[in-house]
C-alpha cells in the first residue's frame, strides 16, 4: 500500500512507509477522464513537473486540494486511488481491489468529495445567504446546518440536502463500499467545504441509496442476519461502473470475500462467479430472492419462446435485486443448499401444485418480515428443476392455506436440484434496413413472420409501417426487424412492356445476424399469388425454409435473371448508425443499439457484362 505525504505531494512506496503504519486520510471520489487524473506513472515520470507545480490536468488540482485539506485538518499521510495504485500492474490492481474495503475501514478519516455539489450556491439560490457572505467557512459548523432532533424544518439543511441527494457520487459502484467501510466519513462539496458527516445526513443517504441509517454505523461484511445478501445487492442495483466487470468487483468488500480479477470476462460471468462464491461460503439463501428486471424479462421471454432452457436459480444481473431492500435473512434453521456442476442442491421446504405436479414452490429462509417467508416457483424440466420466469416473489403463507398446493411431507422431501446459471451475452437489438433501388424497380407491400412466437401461432402478417414510422421516426425507405424475424418485400421490375416480380427476403436470427436472398414469384412452376390470400401458406413455407437455411449452409440466391435477360440482385452492407430518438435499451452500462444496413436492389441488362449498356444502378 502506497500513501502520499500531504504537505509535499510526494508519493511514498510501501517499503519506505514508517513502522508502525501511520494514521492516514483516504479519499472517496468520482474519477475524471483517465487523461485528467494523476496516475502512478505520472508520479514516476514527471517528478520535475510535480516539484515545479506545472501540472495542468484537472486531476492535479483535485489531488492538491485534497492533500491541502487533509494537511489543514492535521493529517500527514493520505491515500488516493488514482495515484496510489499502479493500474498497469495486474498484481497491484488485484491486491488493491481485494483489500479496498479494509483500507477504507482502517483509515482515520474518509473525505467523500462531491464534485457536483455547490453548497454555498444552493444556499444563495434559496435566498438564505447573499453574495457578500464570506464563503470560506465549513458549513457543518454553521448553527443552521446542525441537525436538531424534533426541530422544525431547517431551511439551510433542506437546501444543501437536495443537492446532496442528487449527487452522482451515489450512482457509482465503487462508492458504495466507500460509504459503508470508514469509521468516520465527512462529505466535502466542490470547493472542499465540509458539509457534514455520514451520520448527520443519514435521512438523505437513505433517500439517495435506500440504505437505512442503522447500517451506516453497524455494517459488518460477514453479518448477514442484520443485513442480508439480497439487501446489499439492492443497494448496488442502481449503481454503475465505467468498467463492466467492476460492477461485481466493487462488491467484494461488502461480502468479505476475494475473487480473482478477470478483466475481459464481462459483467455476467463476473456476477455469476460472485454468486457461486457466496453460496459456497455463506448460508444466506436471500441470494435467491430476486425478481426479473424489465430488460431481462424481455430477453428471457424470447429465450423460452425459442424453446431454450428456462431460468436458473442465479440472478442474471445485479439489477434483479432492485426491489430487495427489505429482504431479511432468517438464519440457517436446518435448511441447506450447495452448488455442484448439476446445479443447486437443496432440501428446502416445498409445496407442489395440485393441478400441475411439474410445478413446485420452495421456501427460502428470508423475507420482508419475520414469519413472512419468501417463496420461488419452479418447474420440473427433465432431470432438474428450473425457475419459472416470474416478476414477483411469493409469500409462502398464502400457499400453506391454499387447497391448490400440497405440502410435501418431510419423508418425501428428498433433495432437489435446480439449474444454476442464467449467463447471457449483451442483448441483441433491432436492425434497420435502408432500401436503395433504381426507378425501374418498384417496392410493393411488405410482410413479416415472427419466429419468437410458438410454432402453432406463427403466421404471415402485413408489415405496419405507419406505427413504426411514428414510434421510431423511420424514413419511408427504411424497414425495421427484431431478432428472430423475417420479412418479405414484393418488388417489380418494369422493362418496356414486360413486368417481372420477385420477393426480397430479409432474415434476422436470434443473435442478430442478417441474411438476404431473392425468390421469384414464378417459383415451383407458378406464381405464388397474393401473400394474404390463397398463397399465404406458400409464403409461410418459403419463410420457414429460408429461416432454417439461414441458420445452416444453404441460402436463397442473391441474383435472379428475367426472361428478358435482365439480372436483378441484392447487396447488403452495414452502415454507421445515425443519431435518432430511438428506444435504445439500457442494460447496466451497455446500450442495446440498433444495427443499420443498406440493402441495394440492383438491376442490370445481360449486355452490361460486355460493356455495351449502362447498368440500371441503385440510387
Amino acid at each position: 500500500m502506497r500513501i502520499l505525504k500531504t504537505r509535499q505531494y510526494e508519493l511514498v512506496e510501501a517499503k519506505d512507509i514508517p513502522d508502525p503504519f501511520p494514521p492516514y486520510a483516504i479519499l472517496s471520489h468520482m474519477w475524471l477522464s483517465p487523461k485528467e487524473e494523476i496516475t502512478y506513472q505520472d508520479f514516476k515520470s514527471r517528478k520535475e513537473d510535480i516539484e515545479n507545480d506545472v501540472y495542468k490536468q484537472t486531476g492535479w488540482a483535485k489531488l492538491k486540494r485534497y492533500c491541502d485539506r487533509a494537511a489543514r485538518d492535521g493529517w500527514d499521510w493520505a491515500w488516493m486511488d488514482t495515484c496510489c495504485i499502479d493500474k498497469t500492474n495486474p498484481a497491484d490492481t488485484q491486491e488493491a481491489i481485494n483489500a479496498m474495503f479494509r483500507w477504507y475501514q482502517n483509515a482515520s478519516i474518509c473525505y467523500a468529495y462531491l464534485g457536483d455539489v455547490d453548497a454555498y450556491g444552493s444556499l444563495e439560490e434559496a435566498g438564505l445567504i447573499d453574495q457578500d457572505h464570506p464563503m470560506n467557512e465549513d458549513l457543518d459548523e454553521m448553527p443552521g446546518m446542525i441537525p436538531v432532533p424534533g426541530a422544525a424544518t431547517n431551511h439551510m439543511r433542506t437546501a444543501v440536502g437536495r443537492s446532496l441527494v442528487n449527487a452522482k457520487w451515489f450512482t457509482r459502484g465503487w462508492t458504495l463500499q466507500e460509504l459503508l467501510a470508514p469509521r468516520y466519513l465527512v462529505f466535502m462539496d466542490k470547493s472542499w467545504h465540509r458539509i457534514g458527516t455520514r451520520e448527520s445526513w443519514a435521512a438523505e443517504i437513505n433517500e439517495a441509496s435506500r440504505i437505512e441509517p442503522k447500517h451506516l454505523t453497524t455494517f459488518k461484511p460477514t453479518d448477514f442476519t442484520s443485513c442480508s445478501i439480497a439487501m446489499r445487492m439492492s443497494w448496488a442495483s442502481s449503481r454503475y461502473t465505467t468498467v463492466e466487470e467492476d460492477e461485481t468487483y466493487s462488491l467484494l468488500g461488502l461480502f468479505g470475500i476475494s475473487l480473482p480479477l478477470i478483466y475481459g470476462e464481462g459483467r455476467w460471468r463476473a456476477f455469476d462467479r460472485l454468486q457461486r462464491e457466496l453460496i459456497m461460503v455463506y448460508t444466506d439463501d436471500s441470494i435467491f430472492a430476486w425478481k426479473l428486471s424489465e430488460t431481462n424479462q424481455g430477453f428471457i421471454r424470447l429465450q423460452r419462446q425459442g424453446q431454450k432452457p428456462g431460468l436458473g436459480i442465479l440472478a442474471p444481473s445485479i439489477r434483479e435485486f432492485r426491489d430487495a431492500s427489505q429482504i431479511q435473512s432468517f438464519g440457517y434453521y436446518g435448511h441447506k443448499f450447495e452448488m455442484s456442476n448439476l446445479g443447486l442442491k437443496t432440501n428446502a421446504r416445498r409445496w407442489k401444485c395440485h393441478n400441475d405436479h411439474t410445478k413446485l414452490l420452495i421456501r427460502l429462509n428470508c423475507g420482508p418480515e419475520p414469519k413472512a417467508h419468501t417463496g420461488i416457483m419452479l418447474r420440473y424440466a427433465g432431470e432438474v428443476f428450473e425457475r419459472i420466469m416470474d416478476s414477483e416473489l411469493h409469500d409462502t403463507r398464502n400457499f400453506e392455506r391454499s387447497r391448490d398446493w400440497i405440502g410435501v411431507q418431510e419423508k418425501e422431501g428428498k433433495d432437489i436440484i435446480i439449474r444454476a446459471g442464467n449467463f447471457r451475452g449483451p442483448l441483441t437489438g433491432p436492425s434497420i434496413f435502408t432500401l436503395r433501388h433504381p426507378d425501374e424497380i418498384t417496392v410493393g407491400l411488405k410482410y413479416f413472420m415472427d419466429f419468437n412466437v410458438p410454432l402453432m401461432s406463427r403466421k404471415l402478417e402485413l408489415l405496419d409501417e405507419v406505427s413504426l414510422l411514428g414510434r421510431l421516426q423511420l424514413q419511408r425507405n427504411e424497414l425495421l426487424l427484431q431478432p428472430n424475424q423475417l420479412m418479405f418485400a414484393n418488388i417489380e421490375l418494369q422493362t418496356g412492356e414486360h413486368q417481372s416480380r420477385w420477393n426480397v427476403l430479409i432474415n434476422i436470427n436470434e443473435n442478430g445476424f442478417p441474411s438476404v436472398g431473392m425468390a421469384s414469384q414464378e417459383d415451383r412452376g407458378k406464381q405464388l399469388g397474393d401473400p394474404m390470400s390463397e398463397a399465404k401458406r406458400k409464403y409461410e413455407n418459403l419463410a420457414e425454409d429460408f429461416h432454417d437455411q439461414a441458420q445452416s449452409e444453404g441460402c436463397l440466391p442473391l441474383i435472379v435473371e428475367t426472361k428478358q435477360g435482365i439480372s436483378v440482385n441484392v447487396h447488403l452492407f452495414p452502415r454507421p448508425p445515425r443519431e435518432r430518438s430511438s428506444e435504445t435499451t439500457r442494460d447496466g452500462e451497455v446500450y442495446i443499439e440498433m444495427r443499420e444496413y443498406t440493402l441495394k436492389i440492383i438491376g442490370k441488362e445481360k449486355k452490361d457484362l460486355n460493356g455495351s449498356k449502362q447498368p440500371q444502378s441503385s440510387s
